[in-house]
């Protein structure tokens, strides 16, 4: 693919760029050696006496953020590491379409815009649905960018909503998106449980209820001290069940990055995550659009995609559906991250490799019910966007668009039964339902299988 095609395509990345310097000049975690009330005390009481500025404490990570010399923070009883409170960026994706578009004649459902969502065919969602299963009893936590509260698919499913970054819950106006119509974390929450209204798009699960949870900034930058605190927020929220994150830190091993920092920051990171998994939240996240394969290429470690609690899902998509319906739904999107240590399943994440594969075709026009659109983009996941300015929807790609499917289906999973389940019986029970396409049993590119509601 040339670098002006590379550059129209945005892919919606669910590993994020590390950023070496400081979320801010002078902010630190300062990781303890315990994650415990009594540690947390004793180094912040330490860090007042030294001057530090101790502008957050996040106990079950065993970490306090403070603005002092790391040096002076090192020398502290109970430390086990003093670290940058490093910043990540996100991409944003391209294509929209609103809300005015002309009703598609041949709808599956009575949301308007449910032909384009391909992927819940793909996962099996409307055979679930018809047997009753529709997410009802399981709640989802979806940690991301801003999102609008009040959009029709997703306001009545909110049950809860927090901001760790400063900037208030709401999606608006930034210097990657001056319209503020696009928004990552509304896209991945309509994907799990947009509502079954008679309006727009279904998420997977569209009983599910959701609490939305702003860890990066409308512009898609973020701190690891606020996605951490997320996470635990989330974990502490009642009767979470499972917890989305389509965000991540690709770390660099070598290459100038100290080794001890990657290995504070798995550290305190796999506390996050296993804290969720302890109070019985399943913890599911995007493996990252790098194309690479996990087990061959040991210069990353991915946050949290490669922690011991977290499920880490591939992306899967079509080459031509808006010209072939029948086309095959499953196969390995050329962005994703694979390897057989590193996936636990794969899911529709959309893809874009007709553009190199039948470039003539991929441009030329192809119709879903009245709405017509250049043949690669209806390859994309089509979801729900902003509400601001208007009611939005977004065709996205990326294993950030793959992870909320598989999310979706947990929630399915726990709702049929009965909610508040075990992360490890909901993996269990995702690995039963999957199907198991490539080589038989756990292979690289889809784990354990594509997820499916097993309907």
């Amino acid at each position: 693919m040339n670098n002006q095609l590379r550059n129209f395509i945005l892919i919606s990345i669910a590993s994020l760029c590390f950023i070496a310097n400081s979320a801010s000049a002078e902010s630190y975690l300062v990781i303890g050696n315990g994650a415990n009330k009594s540690t947390m005390k004793s180094m912040t009481k330490q860090a007042n006496k030294i001057g530090a500025r101790v502008t957050n404490v996040i106990t079950e990570a065993g970490v306090i953020v403070i603005e002092a010399s790391p040096k002076q923070a090192a020398k502290m009883t109970g430390v086990m590491a003093v670290v940058p409170n490093i910043k990540v960026q996100m991409t944003t994706p391209s294509e929209r379409i609103s809300v005015q578009a002309a009703n598609p004649p041949n709808s599956g459902d009575d949301d308007f815009f449910f032909d384009r969502q391909w992927g819940h065919d793909a996962v099996n969602a409307p055979e679930a649905w018809e047997a009753g299963v529709r997410g009802k009893g399981a709640r989802v936590a979806v940690l991301d960018g801003g999102f609008s509260l009040n959009h029709p698919d997703i306001a009545n499913n909110v049950v809860g909503a927090a901001d760790m970054t400063g900037e208030g819950i709401e999606y608006g106006p930034n210097e990657d998106d001056p319209d503020g119509i696009f928004s990552h974390g509304m896209h991945v929450a309509g994907t799990i449980a947009a509502a079954d209204n008679a309006f727009g798009t279904i998420g997977v699960a569209p009983e599910a209820e959701l609490v939305l949870v702003k860890v990066l900034g409308n512009n898609g930058t973020g701190s690891f001290e606020d996605i951490l605190e997320g996470i635990i927020f989330a974990a502490n929220f009642d009767e979470v069940d499972v917890i989305n994150m389509s965000l991540g830190a690709d770390i660099p091993q070598g290459l100038g990055v100290d080794a001890s920092l990657v290995a504070s920051l798995r550290v305190v990171m796999n506390r996050a995550v296993a804290y969720a998994y302890k109070q019985g939240i399943t913890v599911i996240v995007a493996s990252g659009n790098d194309g690479r394969d996990s087990n061959a290429d040991k210069s990353m470690v991915v946050f949290p995609a490669d922690m011991p609690h977290a499920i880490s899902i591939s992306a899967t998509g079509p080459e031509g559906w808006g010209y072939d319906p029948t086309t095959d739904l499953d196969t390995q999107a050329i962005y994703t991250n694979y390897g057989r240590s590193g996936i636990d399943f794969s899911a529709p994440g959309g893809d874009y490799e007709l553009i190199e594969t039948n470039p003539e075709l991929a441009f030329s026009g192809c119709a879903v019910g009245s709405t017509v659109r250049v043949c690669y983009v209806w390859d994309f996941v089509f979801s729900v966007g902003s509400d601001y300015n208007g009611i939005w929807y977004y065709w996205s790609v990326g294993t950030s668009m793959a992870a909320p499917h598989a999310a979706g289906v947990a929630a399915l999973i726990v709702g049929e039964n009965g909610g508040q389940m075990h992360p490890a019986k909901v993996k269990a029970e995702m690995q039963r339902r999957a199907d198991d396409l490539g080589q038989p049993g756990k292979d690289a590119v889809h784990g354990n299988g594509r997820v499916s509601t097993g309907y």
